[in-house]
């Protein structure tokens, strides 16, 4: 056997089982397959299903989100998109088979990944099915047995895109009725989808990033009470969160662990602005936290004056701040996010009235 398990002797062990004359490999689905009710006949849990909003959850997955400023409920897919898919290494060659296999689990050996993985989709693997298979493929798993190298397989994003992802990406690299593969992919540096690199990671942890909310404050606290026409007003905030986020994900690997950090870069930096065309921001002196009052009479160096009263309503103070994320793992790549920007933005709304003078 050379260093890569060839994924075709299992198609062509499934095709003599069957009696087929060629390998007979199946076509594989492009999008993500049903699995009600499949999770309890497989011995082991099947994928968090699609849907439940912005946030994924990692499935199937050795990477972990290990410190740093986390969203926690998940990773958010929606507003950060990374690779929905990718393979990664699961199993040791002394780990391919164990006595008593096929026990179709997700995390048992190889042997016993490549039996779940049939059976939570059938149509993948039909040859599976037909008698004398096991034997023949569990026989290819036991030669595997105790030999060095790794069996790689695919992991994904929960969600509507995950489990189908991972299904173009079996097919995309030939393993069909395998899988599963016993040395690296290789990574044509698509976004992450084949072996997973530093990059893949730094997605992952900037998509879990999380930046802090920010809260305006004013002075003259227009927030409460209303403002005035020509009245200068300053504009200052506080970070319910850290200021410069920073956050780190790992995922083992044969030389040992790779990880990648994502790291505040620049800013946070602060722009003030306001919805009506009577009314001037001013941002000269925003910086990371904005401005409070500092005296005279002057334009507020981060903040608004308002020329006209809000007589249609009030006026909507919109603060944006705005990050830099960068990245860099432990094999010494690094980069730079640049979309979608890292921004959060809070409003108040704001009502000012002109003072009227009264002559007698």
């Amino acid at each position: 056997m050379r260093a890569r398990l060839a994924t075709t002797a299992l198609a062509a062990a499934l095709a003599a089982a069957a009696g087929l004359p060629g390998m007979a490999a199946p076509a594989l689905a492009l999008q993500a397959p049903s699995l009600a009710g499949r999770a309890g006949a497989v011995g082991g849990p099947g994928p968090p299903p699609p849907g439940g909003g912005g946030y994924s959850h990692l499935a199937y997955s050795q990477v972990r989100i290990i410190s740093g400023h986390t969203k926690g409920p998940g990773i958010d897919g929606s507003q950060y998109p990374g690779p929905p898919c990718w393979m990664e290494p699961r199993f040791t060659g002394a780990n391919s088979w164990h006595r008593g296999d096929p026990q179709p689990a997700p995390n048992y050996d190889a042997d016993s990944y490549w039996w779940w993985f049939a059976q939570l989709e059938p149509s993948f693997a039909p040859n599976a099915h037909y008698p004398g298979a096991s034997q023949m493929i569990n026989r290819v798993f036991r030669k595997a047995q105790g030999r060095a190298g790794w069996w790689w397989v695919p992991a994904w994003l929960s969600g509507s895109a995950g489990m189908g992802c991972a299904l173009g990406l079996v097919s995309s690299l030939g393993l069909n009725n395998g899988f599963l593969n016993f040395t690296p992919p290789g990574n044509p540096d698509t976004g992450g989808q084949g072996e997973i690199d530093g990059r893949t990671l730094a997605y992952l942890a900037r998509a879990a990033l999380a930046l802090p909310a920010i809260n305006i404050h004013t002075s003259p606290d227009v927030l409460r009470h209303p403002s005035e026409v020509n009245l200068p007003v300053y504009v200052w905030v506080n970070y319910a969160g850290a200021m410069r986020p920073s956050d780190r994900a790992s995922v083992p690997m044969p030389g040992g662990a790779l990880t990648a950090t994502v790291y505040t870069l620049k800013g946070p930096h602060l722009q003030v602005s306001v919805n009506s065309g009577t009314a001037q921001a001013y941002n000269t002196g925003c910086g990371a936290k904005g401005s409070r009052y500092h005296g005279g009479n002057g334009p507020p160096s981060c903040g608004v004056i308002f020329y006209a009263p809000s007589t249609g309503g009030p006026f909507t103070l919109t603060v944006t701040a705005t990050w830099t994320i960068a990245w860099r793992d432990s094999l010494g790549k690094a980069g730079v996010f640049t979309t979608p920007p890292a921004v959060v933005t809070a409003t108040r709304q704001v009502t000012v009235r002109e003072i009227q003078s009264v002559n007698s």
